[in-house]
């Protein structure tokens, strides 16, 4: 593997990673919400804007690239914002974890076609 392939394919997993955990931290929020475990209305908007900035901009680490699992990153962020207009009990959890698998299976398509590329 060349060096600006080995480059290009870190570069590419660590966004992947990190708009991983970007989606899965504001998940989190969306349900610590739903659970009232914010102290009130204030504390509960500024966590979910924290969150909601760290995944926009994971996103559009990958968004800008012409090549990659934008398409799924966009469905999983779809998710996150359906959990978070949710309540605890219509939340649909496994609605967010099947599109947080089809985005890594994504990736890692897109990361092994750099690999063979």
């Amino acid at each position: 593997m060349s060096t600006t392939a080995s480059d290009l394919y870190l570069a590419r997993r660590n966004a992947y990673a990190e708009f991983l955990s970007a989606a899965d931290s504001e998940a989190s929020v969306c349900w610590r919400k739903a659970d009232g475990q914010y102290g009130g209305p204030e504390e509960t908007t500024a966590a979910q804007d924290a969150a909601y900035t760290v995944t926009r901009d994971r996103y559009n680490q990958i968004l800008v690239e012409p090549v990659g699992p934008d398409k799924e990153a966009q469905a999983l962020i779809e998710q996150i914002r359906l959990l978070g207009r949710a309540t605890k009990e219509e939340q649909d959890w496994i609605s967010f974890k099947k599109a947080r698998e089809v985005f890594v299976d994504a990736a890692r398509v897109c990361l092994k076609d750099t690999l063979d590329g």
